[in-house]
C-alpha cells in the first residue's frame, strides 16, 4: 500500500496533539465531541497503515480508557505504549516510502 509521507505524518502529529490533551482530560469522562475527534483519527490512521491498522486502533481504545477512567494510572501506562508502538509503527512505514523513493 502506498502512503504519501506527508499525509501519514500530518495525521500522526494531529492524533499526538489530540493525546496530548487525553492527559489534560484524564479521569473526566469522554464527552461526544471527543470521542467523534478520536474516532476520526482512528479512522484517517487506519486507512493510512493498511496491514498495521490495529496499531491506531489500539492507541485510540486506550486514550478512551484513559478519560473514562476512575483511576486513570494503568490505563495511562497502556497509553504510553500504545502512543510509542504507533509512533515507531509511523517511523517504519515512512522510511519503507522513503526506500521505494
Amino acid at each position: 500500500m502506498y502512503t504519501r509521507p506527508d499525509s501519514l505524518r500530518e495525521a500522526h502529529a494531529r492524533a499526538e496533539a489530540t493525546f496530548a490533551e487525553v492527559l489534560d482530560r484524564a479521569g473526566r469522562g469522554l464527552d461526544p465531541l471527543f470521542e467523534r475527534r478520536l474516532d476520526q483519527h482512528q479512522r484517517q490512521l487506519r486507512s493510512l497503515l493498511g496491514e498495521d491498522a490495529d496499531v491506531a486502533s489500539d492507541a485510540i481504545d486506550a486514550a478512551k480508557r484513559v478519560i473514562g477512567a476512575a483511576d486513570p494510572g494503568a490505563p495511562l501506562l497502556m497509553l504510553a505504549m500504545a502512543r510509542e508502538t504507533l509512533a515507531s509503527t509511523v517511523r517504519r512505514h515512512l522510511s519503507m516510502v522513503r526506500e521505494a523513493a
